[in-house]
């Protein structure tokens, strides 16, 4: 059997072949519909492309379009299940290497969906044409995180030429529909697909990753009364007109206050995390017409919080009340608002998972980052990812570990060095030799 220096010399060897299957998926316009239930227009055929990768290595494949409705009726009030999801023309795929026997089983798995590109004058390439420029390969998808499906994908293929023998299984899974919010995940988890460990290829610097954050979407609304902006105004109490927009810096102010109390709360901070949990104002929508004052104003929210703050369905329940209760506070420092309260509705609650530090996976996947000549140093992953479906739901163990610098995604001017593609690489190939390649007494 190579031992590790092999395996990682010829994935030094094979860098081309990396950066080629990277700009092969890179070229699928698999962007995520605002409308969840349309497909994006390149999902289903990159999905078609891993497929048949997969089958070339003897993976015993599934490619599957999920039953939205019937999943939401299963999952309903618990993590990744969302009203209104479809997945017609926007399948999920898996895979399974099997292992000799009595190994332990590993999970590779990542989400193909992209955000859409925004702006074009803001790209200096076409996005969906991937572009080598001075080491870093440039492209929508590139850092998140088609850049981690080809590592994991090319991982196991250079292991299968290598000719190393495994105990356990290799799975392999890529989903869609992450971006807005991971029922493709749960989909992947209810079709059955699990192991012993997992990792999950978002991009983190190649640094290991077993925590992220949950995520909650919610919409502040605030009820003014419209009227005529450049005349004098009546009271509130004698008809109006009452300025929502002003009544969104009175809110806005309060959401600053919370934020500074988060600051310092043990709850809300993690020794992982660089920072506190936080509120980010993403998007405010008010006001009708020029000279009106607006009539109503929506304020969106993005709000964090960490594993230890999860309710009892694994959800984000406990949070969404504190910014309830202290919405209505801020409400009751203003006359108007104390009879005309701003309302909450919650969008979407992504849930999060932590892998203690002790789990053995984590033991051996530092070492075979240290062995890739990466840092073995645990983080958080600021963002959310979808590892706390098979984590929770699956029970399979699993963190976030990829290429890229994370701050890139989603951005204009995607990319990815093709040291970190080659790196990850190999402390994948690696990882899944040593946990998978031995039988387990």
């Amino acid at each position: 059997m190579p031992n590790p220096q092999k395996i990682a010399h010829y994935v030094e060897d094979n860098a081309q072949r990396i950066v080629e299957t990277l700009c092969d998926l890179i070229a699928f316009p698999s962007i995520v519909m605002s409308d969840p239930s349309k497909a994006g227009p390149g999902e289903r055929d990159c999905h078609l492309y891993l497929e048949e990768r997969l089958r070339k290595i003897g993976m015993e494949t599934d490619l599957w379009e999920p039953d939205g409705p019937a999943l939401y009726e299963k999952y309903a009030g618990r993590p990744g299940a969302h009203k209104g999801r479809t997945f017609e023309g926007r399948p999920n795929l898996g895979g399974v290497l099997r292992g000799t026997g009595g190994g332990r089983s590993i999970m590779l798995t990542g989400h193909i969906d992209v955000v859409p590109p925004g702006p074009m004058e803001h790209w200096r390439t076409d996005p969906f044409k991937p572009e080598i420029i001075d080491g870093f390969v440039h492209g929508r998808g590139a850092v998140d995180m088609k850049g981690g499906v080809a590592c994991m994908l090319m991982a196991v293929e250079l292991l299968k030429e290598l000719g190393v023998s495994l105990a356990g299984d290799v799975v392999f899974t890529t989903v869609v529909d992450e971006e807005i919010g991971g029922m493709g995940s749960l989909a992947m988890v209810d079709r059955g697909f699990r192991a012993d460990a997992g990792i999950m290829t978002e991009p983190t610097a190649n640094r290991i990753a077993p925590l992220c954050h949950g995520i909650l979407w919610g919409r502040i609304i605030i009820d003014g009364i419209g009227g005529h902006a450049e005349l004098t105004p009546n009271a509130w109490y004698a008809g109006g007109p009452v300025d929502a927009i002003q009544l969104c810096r009175q809110m806005l102010d309060g959401i600053d206050i919370l934020n500074r109390r988060w600051q310092f709360d043990p709850r809300k901070n993690h020794p992982l995390m660089d920072l506190p949990n936080q509120i980010i104002v993403t998007q405010i929508n008010a006001g009708e017409h020029p000279s009106s004052m607006a009539g109503r104003a929506e304020i969106i929210i993005d709000a964090q919080y960490l594993p230890g703050e999860k309710d009892e369905f694994g959800l984000g329940g406990h949070v969404k009340r504190e910014i309830e209760e202290h919405v209505a506070h801020i409400c009751q420092a203003d006359p108007y608002l104390r009879k005309h309260p701003a309302r909450v509705e919650w969008i979407l609650d992504a849930d999060c998972a932590e892998v203690p530090a002790d789990h053995p996976f984590i033991g051996a996947f530092q070492h075979a980052v240290s062995t890739a000549s990466l840092s073995p140093e645990l983080s958080g992953f600021g963002a959310h990812s979808d590892i706390g479906l098979p984590t929770t739901l699956g029970q399979t163990p699993t963190v976030n570990f990829g290429p890229g610098d994370p701050s890139q995604a989603h951005q204009p001017n995607e990319r990815v060095s093709i040291e970190d593609l080659v790196a990850c690489t190999k402390a994948i190939a690696i990882a899944v030799h040593e946990w998978s390649g031995r039988r387990v007494s």
